[in-house]
């Protein structure tokens, strides 16, 4: 029978094995850590886009709103006008007032107080995130639609790459599908033959995406149709939107 030996007893790892295992553990984390920091950043590199997407998508909404609302109350929901010249009355609205490839700018009672607004949106160059989508909703009062009117209670989107004559924000057809030269306002005969308002919104995030380096963009269009009628003088080639 052979005797067990004090040496065998004690035999373990050698220092040589001890650090292979080492090796082989710091790659696998390595690896594994690796993969955990790249979902990281395509988490964030997708949210980024999907608050860009969100931010962009519910200002076009509000876009929509307020042109299906432009022009809502008008002259013709009154047996009376509450002001001469009508243009000028807080309580009725002139839709359209003038539209150009960054700017868009019009009336409505979109609150439910019977007042109306005057609703302006306008491309702003220059400022902290700019260039940016500026909205501005005030009390109309009394005076020239196109003159007298303020502003206040401004909000935005930010980033805006587009709203040049060759790449327009805004863009105005007649009823016949005709585009539409802009700018135009409520001195010009074409604003009260305008029937449809398309919108394409390009915007880019103010965040690189962290795995292509690249700041993400993102491309909204819209198409909406003017459901009342503009007080903008038609002239005499004939409307479908003319109030007067």
């Amino acid at each position: 029978m052979r005797k067990r030996t004090k040496a065998n007893s004690e035999a373990g790892f050698s220092l040589l094995e001890m650090l292979v295992a080492c090796a082989l553990v710091v790659l696998i984390m390595g690896a594994v850590f690796a993969q955990i920091n790249q979902a990281q950043k395509n988490s964030t590199s997708q949210q980024t886009k999907l608050d860009l997407f969100q931010e962009s998508r519910e200002f076009m909404d509000q876009i929509a709103r307020d042109l299906r609302a432009s022009g809502y109350p008008n002259t013709r929901n009154f047996s009376s006008d509450p002001v001469s010249p009508a243009e000028q009355s807080p309580q009725e609205a002139v839709g359209l007032v003038k539209l150009d490839v960054g700017e868009l700018w019009s009336e409505s009672s979109i609150d439910g107080s019977g007042n109306v607004s005057v609703i302006h949106y306008n491309l702003v160059q220059t400022g902290i995130g700019c260039p940016c989508l500026e909205r501005s909703q005030t009390a109309k009062i009394q005076a020239d639609p196109l003159t007298g009117q303020t502003e206040t209670d401004q909000v935005d989107v930010q980033s805006v790459f587009n709203g040049t004559t060759t790449d327009p924000i805004f863009q105005a057809y007649y009823a016949d599908g005709t585009s539409v030269s802009l700018p135009i306002d409520m001195t010009n005969n074409a604003l009260a033959n305008v029937n449809t308002i398309g919108i394409t919104l390009k915007v880019q995030s103010s965040v690189p995406d962290l795995t292509t380096g690249q700041k993400p963009t993102m491309t909204l269009v819209s198409t909406v149709r003017l459901n009342n009628c503009s007080v903008a003088y038609p002239g005499t080639t004939g409307t479908v939107m003319g109030c007067k």
